[in-house]
């Protein structure tokens, strides 16, 4: 865990630097009695969270893109947001494109009042096994083109809100007509009818501006005259009720299907649990064995679906091994991903000669790892969980 104190331009190089370190883990800001987390998996952020209004910003940010959408579960797990969107696309209720636009609606509103904040005190707690656990989840997480974008829109945003003279008001808070103003109303522009529903104490601005899919700068300067006439006061609300349901959304049909079993044959302990790091958080079994000659019975014992073979081995190459096991009749179909840091045309045309079924360098990125499982294995959707 890391503290400091710094200012938004450092709260963006934090950002950018967490994704460049292909960091995994929860990154939290704090400002006085406020908070954020930005959740991260493998440097790609997975969803951002704040302490004011956390269940009203979810049925916000959901309603823009989805009005009917029914909750009946709520995962355990945090953030219990991301969880939930990954088991409505798991259900074919959202579709990716969706989620993430919900997932990028709430960050903006998120990163919107972070930067409002000039003072901030950073904790980054690094989790190693920090994993989702299922595809599903990571064709949700938001590249760092994506937070960038979304982090540029919150700071043009809260610009315009200063340069409106709005810094000294709280989107957070409801504005309600005043008893008196009702009792005299006195001389001024009357307040619109279609205004009236949202003065009850019930709705915040930002509820508001999402109900009129308009900007909140635009909104509350709508307000302001109104405000600062006396006919409106703006007054603290709370959170709305958390989410009602089971407690853990139940395992898809295709959750409850065996997981594909992968074999990693590599000399060096490290590269196996590196594989297994990235590939069972995405819903694949990884069995390592460190000794290629007495680790063909464990290939036969676990029928691996998937091989990663390493080329530099002590006691006999990649090379043999490949050619050994495409002889053998057990392993004639199995897909074998020739796994080295020789990536030269005659290594990828000797590992083809082999029988290799495609060839990747080390050290793996993780979501191209993931995507060449997938082109032989397809999609495997187990519950979420972080």
């Amino acid at each position: 865990m890391t503290s400091a104190s710094i200012g938004y331009a450092n709260a963006a190089r934090t950002l950018a630097s967490l994704t460049q370190q292909r960091a995994t883990g929860e990154l939290t800001f704090s400002s006085r009695d406020l908070q954020w987390k930005l959740y991260f998996f493998h440097g790609r952020l997975v969803y951002g969270t704040g302490s004011l209004h956390r269940v009203r910003r979810w049925y916000r940010t959901v309603r823009q893109v989805y009005p009917n959408l029914k909750v009946s579960c709520v995962p355990q797990e945090e953030p219990w947001e991301y969880h939930l969107l990954s088991y409505q696309v798991t259900q074919s209720h959202l579709s990716v494109s969706q989620a993430q636009t919900i997932i990028k609606a709430s960050l903006q509103e998120v990163l919107f009042s972070l930067v409002s904040n000039p003072v901030l005190t950073s904790d980054w707690y690094s989790m190693q096994r920090f994993a989702l656990k299922d595809n599903a989840a990571l064709s949700l997480l938001l590249s760092s083109s994506q937070v960038e974008e979304v982090l540029e829109q919150s700071q043009t945003l809260w610009k315009q809100w200063k340069a409106l003279e709005l810094d000294a008001l709280s989107p957070y808070r409801s504005p309600i007509l005043k008893q008196s103003f009702l009792d005299n109303q006195p001389d001024g522009v009357p307040l619109p009818d279609k205004l009236n529903p949202f003065l009850t104490g019930q709705h915040t601005l930002w509820d508001i501006a999402s109900h009129a899919q308009r900007p909140i700068t635009a909104v509350t300067r709508f307000i302001l005259p109104w405000v600062q006439q006396g006919a409106i006061a703006l007054e603290e609300v709370p959170d709305l009720p958390p989410l009602a349901g089971p407690t853990q959304c139940p395992t898809t049909a295709v959750g409850r299907r065996k997981r594909p079993v992968i074999a990693c044959i590599d000399d060096s302990p490290t590269v196996g649990q590196v594989l297994a790091t990235i590939l069972e958080p995405a819903g694949y079994r990884v069995v390592n064995i460190q000794d290629p000659l007495s680790g063909i019975a464990t290939l036969v014992k676990h029928k691996p679906d998937l091989i990663f073979l390493d080329l530099v081995m002590p006691d006999t190459s990649g090379y043999n091994l490949c050619s050994f096991l495409r002889k053998t009749p057990a392993f004639q179909n199995t897909p074998i991903i020739i796994l080295t840091s020789q990536d030269g045309l005659i290594d990828r045309t000797r590992a083809r000669l082999a029988g290799a079924s495609d060839f990747l360098t080390k050290p793996p990125e993780p979501q191209n790892m993931i995507s060449l499982v997938q082109s032989y294995l397809g999609t495997v959707m187990p519950v979420s969980r972080l």
